[in-house]
């Protein structure tokens, strides 16, 4: 039993810091004063926070999707491209992201059945 609650929390406490990292980075990418130097060092400011915590497998599209971006965050750091190609990038990979999350909480149909409900 208490090997399950241990496994429970590392697996909460790595995704809080998925979710914080992707928060962290669209935060920064918003900004008037996106530099491709700025955005080098707060990738790697952020990465330090997501590596203290444990990394635990997680069987789930939106964390695979997270982990993916996270991924393609360092590469781009790495890359030659210029400081808007980055932050559109970034900001359209993230909405996607955010979008596959609220795919899975929103139904219109339930929201269409409410509406008809109240009257």
């Amino acid at each position: 039993m208490e090997e399950k609650k241990r496994e429970k929390y590392l697996q909460t406490r790595y995704k809080r810091e998925l979710e914080r990292y992707l928060n962290r980075v669209v935060n920064y990418a918003q900004q008037e004063s996106f530099s491709k130097e700025g955005y080098e060092a707060w990738i790697d400011k952020v990465t330090k926070r997501l590596l203290e915590a444990e990394k635990v497998p997680l069987y789930n599209d939106y964390y695979e999707k997270l982990e993916a971006f996270i991924e393609k965050t360092h590469r781009m750091k790495e890359s030659n491209l210029d400081s808007d190609e980055i932050q559109a990038e970034i900001l359209h990979d993230a909405n996607q992201i955010r979008k596959e999350k609220r795919k899975k909480t929103y139904n219109r149909k339930d929201r269409k059945r409410a509406f008809e409900d109240e009257f």
